[in-house]
């Protein structure tokens, strides 16, 4: 980008702290430059609500500016010292030392305070020296609230939306298809592919942010069930949930992997700085990776993430296959096809196994998310009274983009007796690992499993608590949105996965990942507000918007507000920005939230 010494979109967490290391930039000036970013097209410009809540500025450079005394001082306390990370919204962050609160997209969990302090992930990231910028949105509860609510939406953010393909409006009725990143991570996904960030960290049930990933040209690792601590995260399911972190390069996903998955050692601290030996390394080389492919006839993409054309699905399946092809041709032992056994396998009649155990196990998990909890602005401490008070507060809890809670109501009554549960577990744990991944690995004498992005695979792994990786591949001609690998292996092949990922990085290299066009470049198919530099509003003009506010219902939204009243006034010229309104509203003792009223939410704002 012109006058930066890096653009946003293409950086990676890498090629960043190559900066940083040469004195070329600081990560005062990072962290300056992502929030630009993140000002121009989180709520404004492409307004991908990818984010929920940004620190304070000056919190920000204050952390920054130590990270960066600390680069002089000669104290690095690791890869990526000074780079700044963003963490969806269901991860717990003290609002006491982060300035960030933990909304799981809801506002029942707005104002939320932890009883100690943020989730043990969050102070592994923190000590290692990543820059806790923001929390993106997520699917509100991580999905498990209604079943007609569309991937990437919750009240507090709205409609996430993918910076590759804008929504489009096709005879009044705005066309979402291929615009939504798809699963709960697609804040997550979004935050990254559109420069918010280089790296992010989200939770993943079954596919909930690695099929973000894919759609988003974005490697991604959900590491084996277990093996990332979970602790202060709201999580669905303890047989499935995990974290998994999201970048734009392989040798980022290692670097942040060594955080994720490093225990910590009491001999690696020296003066006060965490010093763990990496687990992982950079392999470029495909020498002593057996992969196995399996046929992308019969692992087509699943449900509505199929809907592509014949020509579009047969340019995917030609550059699998001449992927597969390079990936030989360069050293690596490939079997293709591969037989895998099918995911239709895990239904077990009336509801699916992963629901048997998911809606069992999420009373269990809830709970302890609320057992973290020292109090809301709610008082909503457990899963009753969060139905309570979605019903209580419709208007912004279930809105016309969601307007109902079934699938939260049912996941609440669900009393399935214990052995049902533990013989679905041990289905499902049976089906995808001992006669499924395990099974094939041991058949074909392969290590690592690969399918097209949009296929099951992410359900084959989850049933066993394996893990699953993402790699980019190409793009759709028609609309540009991004596709790629889906890989997994036996339980804690982490480091295989990881050694494909930066092998398949020497191929089809970073600065040859597609990545989305200019943000400015991009039309948005509705009116994104006035220009926030707009002078202030004369006493007058301020009195009007108390008045309006106070005797009509806007939704508690003061960007609805301001689009009604510029709606009045269009005539006269003069138009109000959505950020005065709202700082109107806040300083005259109003509650009010930042956002568009199409989906009825937006980024909540501090």
């Amino acid at each position: 980008m012109d006058g930066l010494p890096f653009d946003p979109l293409t950086a990676t967490a890498s090629s960043l702290s190559q900066l940083l290391a040469t004195g070329r930039l600081t990560s005062v000036e990072l962290v300056d430059i992502l929030l630009a970013q993140i000002d121009r097209h989180n709520r404004k410009g492409r307004q991908l609500r990818a984010i929920i809540s940004v620190a304070p500025r000056y919190h920000l450079f204050a952390v920054a500016r130590r990270l960066d005394d600390e680069r002089k001082a000669g104290l690095l306390r690791g890869p990526l010292h000074g780079v700044p990370i963003v963490l969806q919204d269901n991860i717990l962050t003290d609002p006491l030392s982060t300035f960030l609160d933990t909304t799981v997209g809801s506002y029942a969990f707005v104002g939320a305070k932890p009883k100690a302090s943020s989730a043990p992930i969050v102070d592994r990231l923190l000590a290692r020296g990543l820059v806790v910028l923001a929390k993106t949105n997520l699917s509100e509860l991580c999905g498990l609230k209604s079943t007609t609510m569309r991937p990437g939406w919750s009240a507090v953010g709205g409609q996430s939306l993918s910076p590759f393909v804008a929504r489009r409006r096709e005879k009044g009725v705005l066309i979402w298809e291929h615009a939504a990143a798809g699963g709960a991570g697609a804040g997550a996904a979004s935050a990254v592919a559109a420069g918010f960030a280089p790296l992010a960290l989200a939770s993943d049930t079954v596919g909930s942010t690695t099929t973000p990933a894919n759609r988003a040209a974005l490697y991604g690792l959900k590491p084996t069930v277990g093996a990332a601590p979970m602790d202060g995260v709201w999580a669905l399911s303890r047989s499935f949930d995990t974290l998994a972190a999201l970048a734009k390069s392989a040798e980022d996903l290692v670097a942040l992997a060594d955080a994720l998955l490093e225990p910590e050692r009491e001999d690696s601290v020296l003066d006060g700085v965490p010093r763990a030996a990496p687990r992982f390394a950079v392999k470029r080389r495909w020498k002593g990776l057996r992969v196995g492919f399996v046929d992308p006839a019969v692992w087509k993409p699943r449900g509505d993430l199929a809907r592509c054309n014949a020509d579009a699905q047969k340019y995917m399946v030609n550059m699998y296959e001449m992927a597969i092809a390079k990936i030989r041709d360069h050293g690596a032992a490939v079997s293709y096809p591969v037989q895998a056994p099918s995911p239709e396998g895990f239904r077990s009649g009336g509801l699916g196994s992963f629901e048997v155990v998911a809606y069992h196990e999420f009373r269990r998990t809830a709970a302890d998310f609320f057992a973290h909890l020292d109090s809301t602005n709610s008082n909503v401490r457990n899963l009753a009274a969060l139905i309570q008070f979605n019903a209580d507060h419709a208007d912004i809890e279930l809105p016309a983009a969601a307007p109902d809670q079934d699938d939260l109501i049912t996941a609440f009554g669900t009393n399935t007796p214990a052995p049902v549960v533990a013989h679905n577990r041990d289905t499902l744990r049976r089906l995808g690992g001992a006669e499924g991944i395990d099974l094939v690995c041991d058949y074909y004498g392969v290590d690592i499993l690969a399918a097209p992005g949009d296929s099951a695979l992410c359900d084959l792994a989850a049933a066993a608590g394996y893990p699953l990786a993402t790699a980019p591949l190409g793009a759709l001609r028609a609309n540009s949105r991004p596709f790629g690998l889906a890989l997994t292996g036996r339980a804690h092949s982490e480091a295989q996965l990881l050694h494909f990922l930066t092998a398949w990085e020497s191929l089809f290299p970073a600065s040859q990942r597609c990545a989305p066009p200019p943000l400015d470049s991009v039309p948005v198919p509705m009116p994104a507000g006035p220009d926030a530099r707009a002078p202030a509003p004369d006493p007058p003009v301020i009195r009007v918007i108390l008045r309006e506010w106070d005797m009509r219902d806007f939704r508690q939204s003061s960007d609805a507000l301001a689009e009604w009243l510029n709606a009045r006034w269009r005539k006269s010229g003069y138009a109000l920005s959505p950020e005065a309104v709202y700082e109107i509203l806040k300083a005259n003792g109003r509650v009010a939230f930042r956002g568009l009223g199409d989906e009825s939410g937006g980024a909540f704002a501090r």
